[in-house]
């Protein structure tokens, strides 16, 4: 009886201890939005070099499909974003469902990305190779980095309502530019149609 209520009490306190280490630790977050624009404006730079009449109607459909995904990701991130602040979510609290959301809706954007890279030229898919690494590595690799302070937020990291608000926003203005860029390749390509 004592074992069990001494492992028990040993428990709690270990337990404690790691959260408390956790949600007082600076979560580790790359951003990849930055990387992302650069993409699509690196493919507008050069849609004319990688573009012809024989792939303008599979490219549209292709930037169409990754707009669609960026556009949903992207509100399903601001939805998000702002049910946290109306409800007053503190942190530290964990929500695996969200979490798990965001990094499916993520890899949905990696695999839209890389049928975009297959139909463009060798430079352009070096680079979109690249990014599509740094994505990979940043979801699934072994050292858990979020791709931004919302999803550390999920993860039961503590950060400010400041951080979060200004992650959100700035996060959001660089996704819209990304879809926003891809509508108007397509309104490029669609006229060459």
């Amino acid at each position: 009886m004592k074992r069990n209520l001494l492992f028990t009490l040993l428990m709690v306190v270990v337990t404690h201890f790691t959260v408390a280490a956790q949600t007082g630790a600076k979560a580790p977050v790359t951003d990849v939005t930055v990387s992302i624009l650069d993409w699509v404006k690196l493919l507008d730079k050069n849609l004319d070099k990688f573009s012809g009449a024989e792939k303008n109607a599979e490219l549209y459909d292709r930037f169409g499909y990754l707009n669609q995904d960026l556009t949903d990701y992207m509100k399903f991130r601001k939805r998000l974003s702002d049910s946290l602040f109306r409800n007053n979510i503190t942190p530290g609290k964990k929500d695996e469902t969200d979490l798990q959301i965001l990094k499916e809706k993520m890899s949905g954007i990696m695999q839209r990305m890389r049928d975009v890279t297959d139909m463009t030229n060798a430079e352009l898919r070096q680079q979109g190779d690249r990014l599509n690494d740094k994505l990979y590595n940043a979801l699934y690799s072994d050292n858990q980095v979020y791709l931004s302070n919302l999803e550390a937020f999920l993860a039961g990291y503590e950060v400010s309502k400041k951080d979060l608000a200004l992650d959100g926003s700035t996060l959001t203005n660089r996704l819209q530019e990304s879809v926003n860029i891809i509508t108007t390749m397509q309104a490029r390509l669609k006229r060459k149609m």
